[in-house]
C-alpha cells in the first residue's frame, strides 16, 4: 500500500512533462526499480510511459517498445487516459526513429481519443507533437496550426509545462518560413518559461535555435553564446538533439568565418553528426551529413566528400522515401476528409436537435399550427441548403481523392529530379578536380613508353646485353601501356561526368525525327561492326510517315540515339556469344517512330539481346549503374540520356525488359 501511495503521488506531480533533475541513469533505475514491484495496474501502465518518455532522446526504439507495453496494458483495463498518454509517446518514438507515417498515424489516433475522452491537457499535447512532427517534416503551415491549439489550450488550463513547449515549437516553425522576428519573440518567452520551470530539454533546444536566428539576424556573437549555453547544459543529461543542432550552428558560423576556421567548421560538424548518431536523431544526421560533404567538396576532399554525400543519401532515403511521403500524404487527406465528415456530422445533429426542439415546443397547443408550417417551410430551405452542401462537399472530396491520385503519380519522377540535381551538382565539381592529375598520369605514362621504346630499340652489343635487364624493360614497357590505358578510360568516364553534369540546354530546332533514327541506326551499327568484325544482325526500321517535325536539340538527341543503338547491338552481341554451339539465333534490333495521339511522339529502339531481371530496370537511368563488366562501361551513358530527354526536352524515357528474351526503350517527346 506504501509503495502505491508513493506512486500515486508520482503521478500527480508533473512528471509526466518533464524529466527530474537527477543523472538520466539514475533516474532511469529508479523507475525501472518501480516497475519491477508494480503490479499490472494504472499505475504500471503510467509508469512504462514515463519510461518511454525518458528513452524519447536518446533511444527511440526503447520509446516504441514501453509505448507498446503501456498501450495494451491500458487497453486490457480499459484505462482510455493510459491508451491516450501511449499513443502520444509511441508517435514521438516513431517521429525521432525517423519513421514519419507511423508516426503520424500513432499522433493521429492519439488526438482522436484525447478529444473522445475530454481531457484539456491530452488534447493539447497530442496537438503539440503533430505539430513538432510536421515541422521536422519542413511541412509549417500544418504545424503551426496544430502548435496554435496546443498553446491556446495550455493558455486556458494554465499549463506552464505545456506552454512553454508550444511557445518554442511555434518559434522553430517561424524559423522555417524565415519570419525571423516572430521566431525571436516565440522563442525568448518560450526560453524564460523553460528557466522557471526549469524544463532542460526544452531549454536546450531553444537555446540553440535562437543561435540559429541570430545566426541568420547577422549576430554571431549572440548566436556563439547560445549555441555553447545549449552544448553546456545539454551534454551532461546527453540531450543529443539539442547538441547536433548546436554544434551544426557553429559550424556554420565558423564557415561563414572564413578559410581560417575551416578546420573549426568541420570538427563541429562532426560533432553534429556524433551527437546525430548516437540519440539516433536521423533528421540531425541529414544535415551534418550534408554539410560535411559540402566542406569537403571546398577543400577538394572528393573521397571525404562522397563519404558524407552518400550518408546524407542514405539518410534523405530513408526519411523521405516514395513510399513513406505517399504514406504521409494520404494519412494527411484522410484526416482532412475525416475532419470534413465530422463537421458535416456536427451540422446535421445541430439541425436535427433544432428540429426536435420545434416540434416539442409547436406539439404543446394547437394555436401554434401557424408556426409549425412555418418551421416546415424553414426545415425544407434547410435541407436544400444542406443538399447543396453535401454536393460541394462531394465534389470537394473527389478533387482531393484526384490530387492524391497525382501526387502518387508524380512523387518518383520529383524525388528522383531532386537526387540527380544535388548530386550533378557535386560531380562537375569532383570531374573537374580529376582531369588534370589524369592528364599527368597519361602523359608521363606516354612519355616512359617512348623512353623504353628508344632503349629497346638501340643496336647493342647482344652478348654483353643482360637478359634480366631486357626482361625488366619489357615488363615496364607492358606497366606503362596499362596506365596509359587506364588513364584514357579514367579520362572518358570524367568527360561523362562533364557532360552529365553540364546545365542549360540549347535552342531546339524543328527536325525530321525519322532521319535522325535511320542516320543513329546506321552509325551505331557501323561503329560497332568496326570493333566487331563478324558482328551482324538484322535491322528494321519503322517510321511513321505522317510525322512532322519536330523541335529537338539535334546533337543530343543524336547522342542519346547513338547510345541506345549501340547498347542494343551490345545486348544481342552477348546472346549470341552465351548461345550453345548450333543453336539458331539472329540478332535483331529494331527502331521505330510513331505519334501516339496528338500531343506526343515516341522512338523506341527494340532489341533480342541478354535482357534484364526487372529488379534492374529501375537503376538503369542511375549514375555510374551499369550490367556490363567491369572495364567496359562507365554506367553514365543511361543516365545522361535520361538528363537530355527529361530535362533539356521535357520529355520521358522509359524501360521494358524480360530476361533472356528483349529490351525495349522508350523516347516520348511533346509533340507541338
Amino acid at each position: 500500500m506504501k509503495t502505491v501511495f508513493v506512486l500515486i503521488l508520482w503521478w500527480l506531480s508533473p512528471v509526466l512533462n518533464t524529466p527530474a533533475t537527477a543523472q538520466p541513469d539514475a533516474r532511469l533505475d529508479s523507475l525501472k526499480r518501480l516497475l519491477a514491484h508494480t503490479p499490472p495496474d494504472t499505475t504500471r501502465a503510467l509508469l512504462l510511459v514515463q519510461l518511454a518518455y525518458e528513452h524519447t532522446q536518446s533511444n527511440p526504439l526503447a520509446t516504441i517498445a514501453y509505448s507498446k507495453q503501456a498501450l495494451q496494458l491500458a487497453q486490457q483495463l480499459n484505462f482510455r487516459k493510459g491508451v491516450c498518454w501511449a499513443l502520444i509517446r509511441m508517435g514521438s518514438g516513431f517521429r525521432e526513429a525517423g519513421n514519419y507515417p507511423a508516426a503520424l498515424q500513432v499522433g493521429l489516433q492519439g488526438l482522436h481519443h484525447a478529444e473522445d475522452l475530454g481531457d484539456p491537457e491530452l488534447i493539447g499535447r497530442a496537438n503539440n507533437a503533430l505539430g513538432y512532427l510536421y515541422w521536422e517534416q519542413q511541412n509549417s503551415r500544418p504545424a503551426l496550426a496544430y502548435l496554435l491549439k496546443a498553446k491556446a489550450v495550455a493558455e486556458t488550463i494554465s499549463n506552464q509545462k505545456l506552454l512553454t513547449r508550444a511557445l518554442g515549437n511555434i518559434g522553430n516553425v517561424y524559423y522555417q518560413l524565415n519570419r525571423l522576428d516572430s521566431a525571436l519573440l516565440y522563442l525568448k518567452q518560450g526560453y524564460a518559461l523553460d528557466l522557471i520551470n526549469k524544463d532542460l530539454i526544452s531549454e536546450v533546444g531553444d537555446a540553440a535555435m535562437m543561435g540559429n536566428v541570430y545566426a541568420k539576424l547577422g549576430s554571431p556573437r549572440l548566436a556563439q553564446y547560445y549555441y555553447r549555453r545549449s552544448i553546456r547544459r545539454a551534454r551532461p543529461q546527453r540531450v543529443t538533439f539539442a547538441l547536433c543542432r548546436a554544434y551544426l550552428g557553429r559550424a556554420r558560423l565558423f564557415e561563414q568565418a572564413g578559410s581560417q576556421f575551416a578546420d573549426s567548421a568541420i570538427y563541429s560538424g562532426k560533432q553534429a553528426l556524433l551527437a546525430g548518431q548516437q540519440g539516433h536523431y536521423p533528421k540531425g544526421v541529414l544535415e551534418a551529413s550534408q554539410f560535411l560533404a559540402a566542406a569537403w567538396v571546398a577543400r577538394q576532399d572528393s573521397a571525404q566528400a562522397f563519404r558524407y554525400l552518400m550518408l546524407a543519401s542514405d539518410t534523405r532515403d530513408n526519411l523521405f522515401s516514395l513510399s513513406k511521403m505517399a504514406q504521409v500524404q494520404a494519412l494527411d487527406v484522410s484526416e482532412r476528409l475525416r475532419q470534413q465528415e465530422q463537421t458535416d456530422q456536427e451540422e446535421k445533429a445541430a439541425a436535427d436537435r433544432r428540429q426536435l426542439w420545434l416540434i416539442a415546443a409547436l406539439a404543446g397547443a394547437l394555436p401554434a399550427l401557424w408556426l409549425l408550417w412555418r418551421n416546415n417551410r424553414l426545415k425544407q430551405y434547410t435541407n436544400l441548403q444542406l443538399n447543396r452542401r453535401n454536393a460541394q462537399i462531394g465534389a470537394q472530396r473527389d478533387r482531393l481523392r484526384e490530387a492524391l491520385a497525382e501526387l502518387k503519380a508524380t512523387q518518383n519522377q520529383l524525388m528522383q529530379r531532386e537526387k540527380m540535381a544535388f548530386l550533378g551538382e557535386l560531380t562537375a565539381g569532383i570531374a573537374h578536380e580529376l582531369q588534370n592529375p589524369l592528364n599527368f598520369v597519361k602523359n608521363f605514362a606516354d612519355v616512359s613508353t617512348e623512353l623504353v621504346e628508344e632503349m629497346t630499340s638501340q643496336e647493342r652489343d647482344l652478348s654483353r646485353t643482360n637478359g634480366v635487364d631486357q626482361e625488366f624493360l619489357a615488363g615496364l614497357k607492358v606497366n606503362l601501356q596499362k596506365i596509359s590505358l587506364h588513364g584514357q578510360r579514367a579520362s572518358s568516364i570524367i568527360r561523362d561526368m562533364l557532360e552529365h553534369s553540364r546545365s542549360g540546354p540549347g535552342p531546339g530546332q524543328p527536325t525530321d525525327l525519322n532521319a535522325l533514327a535511320d542516320e543513329a541506326l546506321t552509325l551505331a551499327y557501323q561503329g560497332f561492326c568496326v570493333s566487331n568484325p563478324t558482328f551482324k544482325a538484322a535491322l528494321t526500321r519503322d517510321f511513321d510517315a505522317q510525322l512532322h517535325l519536330v523541335p529537338v536539340i539535334r546533337s543530343d538527341m543524336v547522342r542519346v540515339l547513338l547510345n541506345l543503338c549501340t547498347n542494343a547491338f551490345y545486348a544481342v552481341r552477348q546472346r549470341q556469344q552465351q548461345m550453345p554451339p548450333g543453336t539458331r539465333y539472329e540478332p535483331a534490333v529494331t527502331i521505330s517512330t510513331r505519334r501516339t495521339n496528338g500531343h506526343d511522339v515516341e522512338i523506341r529502339v527494340l532489341d533480342n539481346g541478354i535482357g534484364m531481371p526487372e529488379k534492374i530496370c529501375s537503376k538503369v537511368f542511375q549514375p555510374f549503374f551499369t550490367t556490363k563488366p567491369p572495364g567496359e562501361g562507365t554506367g553514365l551513358g543511361l543516365s545522361l540520356c535520361f538528363d537530355i530527354v527529361v530535362q533539356s526536352h521535357g520529355g520521358t524515357l522509359g524501360v521494358k525488359s524480360r530476361e533472356g528474351e528483349f529490351t525495349e526503350l522508350t523516347i516520348r517527346l511533346p509533340y507541338r
